[in-house]
């Protein structure tokens, strides 16, 4: 497609790259929300979003590294780097919080916890321990797997599951 880099996506995004701008092997560059990336970068141009965050150093400093374009009742988010784990997990956080997405309960890394509702009301949580290490997940019901009764603390076990269906 003409016009430059991300194509077809270009009016979603509200960005145009002008280059990309690869790093040498273990250079890390630093982003005005104090978070890094390595890998490359992206020399863009902002054509309707705003950004969140700029490269404090490397080779494009204070061009826009992380943007968001209003879309209508949503937005689309663009990261023009490769964010390091810590960062890519932040940016994830603030999706997810921009989106109104609460998580079903608060647990560590590892273990995933999902609600399925039926038509009529009824609930289960679905907890999953993929971890080395025993987990506490925050909910109230049965355990169907166990047979027991939660009253709001599920003793996971690593590598354990459980269904509680909720009261």
């Amino acid at each position: 497609r003409l016009g430059g880099y991300p194509g077809a996506f270009r009016d979603l995004l509200g960005i145009r790259v002008e280059e990309f701008t690869p790093l040498r092997e273990g250079e890390r560059v630093r982003l005005s929300d104090g978070t890094t990336a390595d890998v490359w970068t992206e020399h863009l141009h902002l054509d309707g979003a705003e950004s969140l965050a700029t490269y404090l150093d490397g080779p494009v400093p204070g061009v826009p590294a992380i943007t968001r374009n209003q879309v209508g009742e949503g937005s689309a988010w663009y990261a023009a780097c490769r964010l390091d784990d810590a960062a890519t997990g932040a940016l994830v956080d603030r999706l997810l919080e921009s989106a109104g997405v609460v998580p079903v309960a608060a647990t560590v890394p590892g273990v995933e916890v999902v609600r399925r509702v039926a038509d009529d009301g009824r609930s289960w949580v679905f907890a999953l321990n993929h971890t080395d290490a025993a987990a506490t997940v925050a909910v109230h019901g049965h355990d169907l797997v166990s047979d027991s009764r939660v009253d709001g603390k599920l003793e996971l076990a690593a590598g354990a599951v459980a269904v509680v269906r909720e009261e």
